[in-house]
This record gives C-alpha cells, sequence and structure tokens, in this order.
C-alpha cells in the first residue's frame, strides 16, 4: 500500500481502494490490521511532555534575580570576615543569609505550586471521552476503539458521531460535517464521494473528513487514510509539543532589571570604598570594604522577586474567580501588555450556534424577536408547521442532533410556543422528497387531522419558482412576479448582511410527481451564528484600552465582514484580506500592508501562524484568542495564548497560557485589567524599594565621607532592608485594583521595568535621604559629655592626642570623628555617634510605612480627580512595622547590644525630644513628595501654558471628530441592515 500520497482528493474511489490495499466490501483482515498497527502506530495524538513539579522548582531558583540574592547571601557571611578571618562565628551572622535564601525558596515554591495546580485546572477540562468507530473487517460490521484504526480500515459514520481518523469519503448520502474546530467554517460542509481538483485549503476538501470533527447529518462510508500524527490534527499537536517555552515579557524585563541593578550595586560598592578609603583612615580598609559591600547589597531589592511572584499569586487566584486560568504565572502580566488580539470567530465572538434573525412576512423584513411576539393567526401557525416539520434536527434536553440550519429553526419555533416533540407526533411524515443540491429543496408531507400538508423549504429563488400564490394578511392571494422580485431583493439584503436566507411553502395534497407545484408561499427565515452580546462589549473596552482586535476566521469573507462590523472591529472589504490573497504576498509584503487588515477570512491553521508573527515582528505583543485545533499552533506562537474552556479542544487547551472557563471573550479583558494592575504594583514595588534603598545608601555614603564612620550598623540595614522594606513592599501587591488603567494605553513591549520610574525614584531616594541626613545631625545634638570620653586603649599606641592620662574629653562630636588616632575596630566612633543613629533608624524605619501608602504612578494625568483606594493588607504591614521597630527601640538588650541604637535608661526628659524630633522628620519626608506631586498636578492640570492649551484642544476635537465619525458609520451599517 501507498500512504504517502498527499492529494487524496483528486483519486477516484477505485484508485484510492488499489493504493490502500484494501476492500470496500468487506475490509481489511485481521492480519492486515496487526502489520500495519506494528508500522504506523495506534490512532491517538500526540502527548507532549509534562515537566516534573521539582524540575518547574529547580528552574525557578536559576532565575538570574535568584542568582544574584543567593550570591548576595554568600557575600552577607563573608564581607564581616574580610580581613579579619579568625573571628568566632555567631548564629546572628547568618541572619541576613538565612532571610535572602527564605526569600529566594518562597518565590520559588510559588511559582512550583501555580504551575502545577494549573496543569491540573486543564486536566481537570478534559471532557471528551474515548472515541468509538463503526468498521468493517473481515465482512463483519463492528465497533471498536479509534485508538485500533489503520490505514485501510473501512469506517461507517453517521450523524452524531465523531469522526475516528482522516478519512476519504466512498460513499454518502445527505453527509455534512461540522469542521468549525479545524478550518473556522461556521456551516456545515457537505461531504460526497467525487473526486475533485487538488488543493491546500481544507474548507475545499469536499470528500475529505478529518479526524476530530463531527458529522452532523446523514450517512456515509469512509476509509482510512490516515491516523494519529499524519492527521492535520496530528500534525497540529506535534507542531504544539515541538515548540519550546519562550519567557514572557516579564521575564524578559526582570531579567534585564537584575542584570542593570547588578551592575549598579558593583558601581556603587566601588564608589563607596575608594570614597572611604581616600577620605579616612587607610588601616582601617577593611571596615570600608564590609560597608560598601553591605550598602551593594542594601541597594538591591531583595523582596522583588517574592513581590513579583507573590503578586502574580493573588491575581491568578482573584482570575480563577473570575473564570480565568493562568497555567504560568508570568503570563498574567503579559495580558496587560497585550496591544494586539487576534481571534477566531466562530465560538469566541460569536456564539456557535446559527440562530434566526430576520423573517420575511408580509412582503417586509422584521426583527426575529418582533416576529416571536406578534398574535398568533393563521398564518404564524402554519409558519410554526414548516419550521419544525420538514426537519431532520433531534433536541432533548441538553443533546442537539443535526443540522445546525435546522437546529435553528428548532429553536425559532420553540421561542413561539411551539414543542418540536408534539408536532412531530401530532403531525406525522407519511412521506417525503429530501434535501439534493440541485433542486435545494426538501418537501415532506405530513398528516394534519383528516387532510394532509406538504411542507417545504430550500433556497428562496428557487422555491419562488414553485410558488404561484403567497399568504398575505393571513389570505391566500395570487403570487406574480413584481411581488417575486421584491421577495428576492429583500432576501439580498439580507444576504448582503451575511444571513442565510431560507424560504417556506405549503400545499394541500397532491400526486407525488406535484408535490413541488403550484405551493403558496408563506415567508422566510435569516439566520446567523449571531455575536456574542459580551463579545461586543469586550471589543469596546479593547478599542477604549488602545488594543486593536483582529478577526481570523476560516469563514467566508462576507460573513465574516458581517460579523466584524456588528463587533465594530472593520467596515469595509478593503479591511478583510483571504488566505488566497495571504500567500500572494512574501514576508514584507505582509509587513506593509497587515496594520490596515482587521479580518482575515478562509484562512488555514499555518495562514494564522504567519498572521501572528507577522504582528509580531511589527513589534506588537500579540495575543490569540480561540477554542479550536485550527487555532492551536497561533495558540502556541503567540506571545498570550488563550483558549475557550468549554467548547475549546483539548489541543487548543494545551497549547494555550490562560483558559477562559467560561468560553467569554468579555472575561479576558478581565484578565488584560489584572495584568496591568500587577505591571502596575510591580512598577510601584520598584519605585518604594529602590527609592528607599537609594535613599539609605545616599544618606549613609554622604555622612560616612563627612565623619569617615558609617551612621547605621550592619544589622541596622539589614533590618531596614530584609525586615521593613519587605514586608511592606510584599503587601503593595496585594491592594485593590486600579480600573482607570485600561483608559491608558497598553505597555510596549519594549519598554523596561525602570521606564518612566526615574523620577519618582530620584525624587523619593533625594527627599528621604535629606531627611535622614537631617535627623542623623539633629539628633547628634543630644549627645551627653560621658561619650565624648574616650579611654586610653582606644587609641593607636604612642597617640599624641592623650598626652600621659588615662582618657581624652573632646568639646565635640565633631572633634571626636574628625580624629584620626583611633585603634582598628575601635568602639569609640560607634558609640559616640549612638543618638543621630537612633534618630536616622527612626525615620528609615517609620518613614517607607507612610511613603508605601503614597506612590502613586496610576492614569492621574487623564483625571483632575485623583482617588485613593485603602490597601487593607499593606496597612496591617504598616502597623506591624511600626510596632516592631517600637518595640526596637524599648526593648533593653535588643536596643543597645544589638541594634546599637540608644538603651531604654539612657533617655532622660532631657534627651527623649530626639525621638518627637526623629518621627517629625519621618513624616516630613511623606509629606514633601506628596507636595511634590500636587504642585505637579496643579501644574498639569490648571496652570497649562498656551502651547500646551491649545494642544490639549487640538487633542480634544480630535477625539471629538474620532467619536463622531465612529457613530455615524454605525449608524449608516444598522440602516444597512434594515
Amino acid at each position: 500500500m501507498d500512504n504517502n500520497i498527499d492529494n487524496w482528493e483528486s483519486l477516484p474511489t477505485q484508485e484510492v481502494e488499489k493504493d490502500l490495499d484494501t476492500n470496500i466490501e468487506t475490509g481489511l483482515t485481521d492480519k492486515q490490521v496487526e502489520a500495519r498497527l506494528s508500522k504506523y502506530g495506534k490512532n491517538v495524538l500526540p502527548q507532549g511532555k509534562v515537566r516534573p513539579w521539582y524540575i518547574t522548582f529547580l528552574l525557578a531558583l536559576v532565575e538570574p534575580l535568584q542568582i544574584i540574592l543567593m550570591i548576595a547571601a554568600v557575600i552577607s557571611v563573608l564581607a564581616p570576615r574580610i580581613g579579619d578571618w579568625h573571628q568566632p562565628v555567631h548564629a546572628s551572622d547568618f541572619i541576613d543569609f538565612i532571610v535572602i535564601i527564605a526569600i529566594v525558596v518562597i518565590d520559588a515554591v510559588l511559582e512550583t505550586v501555580q504551575t502545577v495546580k494549573a496543569r491540573k485546572s486543564v486536566d481537570s477540562l478534559k471532557t471528551l471521552s474515548k472515541p468509538r468507530a463503526v468498521v468493517m473487517r473481515d465482512g463483519k460490521q463492528m465497533e471498536i476503539d479509534a485508538a485500533d484504526l489503520v490505514p485501510g480500515d473501512i469506517v461507517l459514520i453517521e450523524a452524531g458521531r465523531f469522526i475516528p481518523a482522516e478519512l476519504r469519503i466512498l460513499e454518502s448520502s445527505e453527509f455534512t460535517v461540522d469542521e468549525s474546530i479545524l478550518t473556522g467554517e461556521s456551516l456545515p460542509v457537505n461531504k460526497n464521494a467525487n473526486p475533485i481538483k487538488p488543493t491546500t485549503i481544507l474548507a475545499d476538501k469536499t470528500n475529505i473528513c478529518f479526524m476530530n470533527t463531527f458529522a452532523v447529518n446523514g450517512r456515509a462510508v469512509g476509509v482510512v487514510i490516515k491516523t494519529g500524527e499524519e492527521t492535520e490534527i496530528g500534525k497540529i499537536a506535534a507542531t504544539i509539543n515541538a515548540n519550546t517555552d519562550t519567557k514572557t515579557p516579564l521575564e524578559k524585563k526582570l531579567t534585564k532589571f537584575s542584570y542593570w541593578i547588578s551592575v549598579f550595586a558593583v558601581l556603587i560598592a566601588v564608589v563607596i570604598f575608594v570614597s572611604l578609603y581616600f577620605t579616612g583612615e587607610k588601616n582601617a580598609w577593611s571596615n570600608y570594604l564590609m560597608v560598601a559591600i553591605t550598602l551593594a547589597i542594601g541597594v538591591i531589592p531583595e523582596s522583588l522577586a517574592a513581590v513579583v511572584s507573590i503578586t502574580l499569586s493573588f491575581s491568578t487566584k482573584r482570575l480563577a474567580e473570575e473564570n480565568v486560568i493562568v497555567k504560568k504565572l508570568a503570563s498574567v502580566e503579559t495580558l496587560g501588555s497585550v496591544n494586539v488580539i487576534c481571534t477566531d470567530k466562530t465560538g469566541t465572538l460569536t456564539q456557535n450556534r446559527m440562530t434566526v434573525q430576520k423573517v420575511i412576512t408580509d412582503n417586509k423584513v422584521v426583527d426575529a424577536k418582533e416576529y416571536v411576539n406578534l398574535a398568533n393567526n393563521f398564518e404564524k401557525d402554519i409558519f410554526k408547521k414548516l419550521l419544525l416539520l420538514p426537519n431532520d434536527a433531534v433536541t432533548e434536553g441538553e443533546e442537539r442532533i443535526g443540522d445546525p440550519t435546522e437546529l435553528a429553526l428548532v429553536d425559532f419555533a420553540e421561542k413561539m410556543g411551539a414543542d418540536e416533540q408534539e408536532y412531530r407526533k401530532k403531525f406525522k411524515r407519511i412521506d417525503e422528497l429530501p434535501f439534493d443540491s440541485e433542486r435545494k429543496l426538501m418537501t415532506t408531507v405530513n398528516k394534519d387531522g383528516k387532510n394532509n400538508i406538504i411542507c417545504v423549504k430550500g433556497a428562496i429563488d428557487e422555491l419562488l419558482k414553485v410558488c404561484d400564490r403567497i399568504l398575505l394578511d393571513n389570505k391566500v392571494q395570487h403570487l406574480d412576479e413584481k411581488m417575486k422580485k421584491e421577495i428576492l431583493k429583500e432576501s439580498g439584503s439580507l444576504s448582503k448582511n451575511a444571513l442565510r436566507v431560507l424560504g417556506f411553502a405549503y400545499s394541500d395534497e397532491q400526486k407525488k410527481k406535484d408535490y413541488e407545484k403550484n405551493l403558496i408561499f408563506v415567508g422566510a427565515v435569516g439566520m446567523i451564528d449571531p455575536v456574542r452580546d459580551s463579545a461586543v462589549k469586550a471589543v469596546k473596552e479593547a478599542h477604549d484600552a488602545g488594543i486593536r482586535v483582529v478577526m481570523i476566521t476560516g469563514d467566508h469573507p462576507t460573513t465574516a465582514l458581517a460579523i466584524a462590523k456588528d463587533l465594530d472591529i472593520a467596515y469595509t472589504e478593503y479591511e478583510v484580506m483571504t488566505s488566497a490573497t495571504l500567500e500572494k504576498l512574501n514576508d514584507q509584503q505582509l509587513l506593509r500592508v497587515i496594520d490596515n487588515i482587521k479580518v482575515f477570512a478562509r484562512v488555514n491553521p499555518e495562514h494564522k501562524v504567519r498572521i501572528v508573527q507577522a504582528l509580531q515582528a511589527k513589534g506588537n505583543i500579540t495575543s490569540m484568542t480561540g477554542d479550536g485545533v485550527n487555532d492551536a499552533p497561533s495558540l502556541s506562537i503567540a506571545d498570550i495564548g488563550v483558549a475557550m474552556g468549554i467548547t475549546g479542544t483539548d489541543v487548543a487547551k494545551q497549547a494555550a497560557d490562560v483558559i477562559l472557563t467560561d468560553d467569554n471573550f468579555l472575561t479576558m479583558m478581565k484578565g488584560v485589567n489584572e495584568g496591568r494592575n500587577v505591571w502596575q504594583k510591580i512598577r510601584r514595588t520598584i519605585v518604594f524599594l529602590l527609592g528607599i534603598n537609594i535613599a539609605n545608601v545616599l544618606g549613609i555614603l554622604i555622612i560616612s565621607l563627612i565623619n569617615h564612620t558609617s551612621p547605621l550598623e550592619a544589622t541596622d540595614i539589614l533590618w531596614i532592608n530584609l525586615v521593613v522594606e519587605s514586608l511592606l513592599a510584599i503587601s503593595m501587591g496585594m491592594g485593590p485594583n486600579d480600573d482607570s488603567l485600561m483608559s491608558l494605553p497598553p505597555i510596549k513591549g519594549n519598554n523596561g521595568l525602570l521606564k518612566g520610574l526615574l523620577w519618582p525614584i530620584i525624587k523619593i531616594s533625594t527627599i528621604l535621604a535629606g531627611c535622614l541626613i537631617g535627623a542623623f545631625y539633629v539628633g547628634m545634638l543630644a549627645t551627653p559629655d560621658n561619650l565624648l570620653t574616650i579611654n586610653k586603649d582606644q587609641f593607636v599606641a604612642g597617640s599624641t592626642i592623650l598626652g600621659d592620662g588615662p582618657s581624652h574629653q573632646f568639646d565635640s562630636w565633631k572633634e571626636l570623628l574628625k580624629c584620626n588616632e583611633f585603634i582598628r575596630n575601635s568602639d569609640a566612633k560607634i558609640n559616640a555617634i549612638v543618638y543621630g543613629r537612633t534618630a536616622m533608624f527612626i525615620v528609615a524605619t517609620l518613614s517607607p510605612a507612610i511613603i508605601a501608602h503614597i506612590i502613586r504612578l496610576s492614569n492621574w494625568k487623564s483625571y483632575k480627580r485623583v482617588e485613593f483606594s485603602i490597601n487593607k493588607s499593606l496597612l496591617v504591614a504598616s502597623i506591624i512595622a511600626v510596632v516592631l521597630n517600637t518595640l526596637i527601640l524599648f526593648i533593653p538588650g535588643l536596643n543597645d547590644t544589638v541594634f546599637s541604637l540608644v538603651g531604654d535608661k539612657s533617655w532622660t526628659s532631657s534627651n527623649c525630644w530626639v525621638i518627637f524630633m526623629a518621627i517629625g522628620f519621618a513624616f516630613a519626608a511623606p509629606a514633601l513628595i506628596l507636595l511634590t506631586d500636587a504642585i505637579v498636578f496643579f501644574g498639569y492640570h490648571y496652570a497649562i501654558n498656551p502651547w500646551e492649551r491649545n494642544r490639549k484642544m487640538v487633542s480634544d476635537l480630535v477625539r471629538k471628530d474620532q467619536a463622531q465619525e465612529k457613530a455615524a458609520k454605525k449608524k449608516n451599517k444598522q440602516k444597512r441592515t434594515i
């Protein structure tokens, strides 16, 4: 047998039988089946490899930011020992190491848990059971597991069954197949055994049935030509499995940020060490190196990785409650970055359910809803019979079997109070003329009491040819040529709007050969797979958010454009491109025109991939939304693939990054909103962490250069960076969402994490650094005389400043700090600045608890009123931080021994003002930040200079004109529809 043929559709039946070495009448023998199973394998789709949870965990540990943090953790242990490796090791020396490693592990655990949870959620959405197939083998008909099919098997198919493999039709009877999951074609395709010219368009292969599509009407006999991975759906599944995971935009930005912050930290360390070395005591170089490394580590936002993971984890939890399953944490932010949404039509934007929209009755077009509400009369009673009697669709409960067009007629009749089952029992069918492609009519003869009624439906142009009367105003009247032209004109207007028109007529009993003669025309219906109401709202939200929506469908251009008009996606045929045109364009030509195309019609799966790749090549962050097998390759290649959870195929769900469990396109916009908020929360956290860290470094560096000693100890810096800031930063990601972000343009894919953040970081760091320095020097005014008396053993041997005395009394703390005759590692300077250190520590720990609440990066420029929302998690974290810092200040041993602050017994009525002064500086920093923001806000909205005012006025006029033009287009579209 030859199974390498590509153009099976062009071969005659006898040649197909010969090439496959099979027998149409008796099928394969058991021996042939066994040999072919051994050669071709099982008829199953290839499965992608599932990554074990521990591999996911290990990969999360080797992200760039995590590696930097682990290096910092090791340095935090080694730095204090530089120059003195023999000092004893204490458990307290590993506190910072433990905290940093804990943050890294927590981040990896969150990533692993979310990935495993998402995988389980996806598995639970798989609802299709194992398909079965009816075959002929050794001359016997039997039902087998579809996985056991082999090329050459003869398969019998009837309505209601899934196609178990790729088949070439050998015989058929009124056989139609729903191929929407593969081709995107919303209407069933008629299948027959006639050879056709070779074609690459799957939707045009009218004698081939594709695996996993669905038979909706009639019966057929086919021969298996391909199984498993060789089928069209198998090729798609294999392509998806071969695709390697690519980094999301957030992951790329975090990696880039990690490199930059590492370089910045190294530069900080070098600058600090060099500055201290050349301005201070040369023999204290190891102390300076330790300070430099400690501050360099302090610049690195250690909690950022945890903040990102926890923020994303909370977002995925919120999205799960909103029917959005996110398979990978970082995909949430990608949703917020999307600026082009490519979407399938059938089942995504539309309901994937043909519905009657218009009715032609009494020679006029009325809306279907209006017709349903009309009073019952003779014409309406006849019309209900015509909808249900010449109809083979079966509906019972949730089960719906039959042609979608006939199912739509049943649904419409039921809206008018007619029950399909009762009508068919009451008006039994006694004869029929089945539909065929030449007559384009279907006729049934049904018992109607003592008489019979002939019910005819079909193409309206063919139906009018056999009608000589018409039912008008409940009376039968003569149907002349002028009336026929008017009806055809009304029908044509519906067809132009992509509605499928079916006409209906009836007659009293006649001879069989005259069933379709001298009929009475009753009316017609126009039906279409209608857009979802939620999709209209979703597209509007997308446009308002600056997101372009592109429809990609296997449907015909006319149908696609009609749906696009209803959704306000496209308005003219110039915005529609077919696959035939697409194939004629090379990549460069496609890039030149793709920005002007809103609808791609009649496309194959490979075309969808090419379209997505072209959009990505233009610098867009592209989302692909779909439910069918034909969508899977593009779902996989897009920056973010979004699959439907109910109607979506398993292949589509496997390829996607996000799954909508309610099949609602509007739900995706909730994901976009969440993604934008995730991005904003991460950016706010970066501003907070870098602003506070740089402020601390600046304050410590400036004071160290002036006084030749660090104002804060390593333990103080560690507490500020890893406990206070981390506690606040993590809770910042748990706050409520800001819906105003949906009125901003999408984030550009090439924007780094620091894009637009330099000013707020500089603002916070400079203001807070000034307050830290101010608090230190004001606090030093409380230094008592006993701290200015230095014992002999704290000076270098032969010190000239001592004379012969056992100690030396300095006149001021400034004079003490300028003295260079202390021995190395002396506690003299540490003790002398304890009041300044305490004041600075209070500001460094209290001020961030306030600043965290006032960082605004939202869309304040678009509104003259700034709304503040309360982040309850951040409020609780701030209270905890304040309480912890208060305990540190007043718990004996903890304040002076561990943190080198003023001991609880040292506070008196004469120096306690330092605490209140420091609190004042702590509040001064956020107050100055708010004042700066208020000045900028006022200047933008209320003090615009003439040039900016004119520009704003022109922008407002342009937006107004665009809104009016859009409204006019919509109004014209509605007129054309009517």
